[in-house]
């Protein structure tokens, strides 16, 4: 595995947007930009979904991406898209996408396109690795995940706002990386958060 490749930048004519939620921009790196530079950066490389779930508006995706024998899994979503009469035009397409996004993320984990995380895309050659995930097996689920994200929707908290509570609540800089008493601890302030202002 070639670090220096997997984590350089990338050119600005790569970077893409689309309009976020609460009229933000976001920026991406498309997902063959990061098949290509995995492609570059490892010998041999393998993704696989290991769960999937469709829930009323999202689907969501756990998925494993073993690289030169490094393993790294992400969750991954996609909004259900409907048609004007809220007919849902492609479960498959929505599924597809929800995978792609978890390739991203995970490949992030490797330090490729971790610039589009708001993490430093270059290790400056000090070996210090990206934020590690927990086990699999102590990672939070994907219901809590779900529950998380239905419960930000419901409040208007927006991906930044929740980021800078995961940070401040657990020291973590994603919601990925929290393990299951996290995500129940952060939910428990959601929920009291909530509450809170229901006053």
């Amino acid at each position: 595995m070639n670090r220096e490749v997997l984590c350089r930048p990338f050119p600005p004519g790569a970077i893409k947007s689309r309009p976020g939620q609460h009229g933000k921009t976001v920026s991406y790196v498309d997902v063959a930009a990061i098949i290509t530079r995995l492609n570059e950066g490892c010998e041999s490389w393998s993704f696989e979904v290991v769960e999937h779930q469709v829930l009323e508006d999202e689907v969501l995706v756990v998925a494993k991406l073993t690289a030169d024998g490094v393993v790294k899994m992400a969750f991954g979503g996609s909004l259900i898209t409907r048609d004007r009469e809220g007919t849902t035009v492609s479960i498959a397409d929505d599924a597809k996408a929800a995978a792609s996004d978890a390739l991203k993320k995970a490949a992030s984990l490797l330090g490729v396109a971790l610039e589009m995380y708001g993490g430093a895309s270059q290790n400056n050659g000090g070996g210090r690795s990206t934020e590690r995930a927990p086990e699999p097996d102590d990672r939070l689920t994907a219901r809590q995940l779900a529950a998380i994200q239905a419960v930000c929707r419901r409040r208007s908290i927006n991906r930044d706002e929740l980021q800078a509570l995961v940070s401040k609540t657990t020291g973590k800089g994603d919601v990925q990386y929290l393990t299951k008493a996290e995500a129940s601890g952060l939910l428990d302030v959601l929920g009291a958060a909530n509450g809170a202002s229901a006053h």
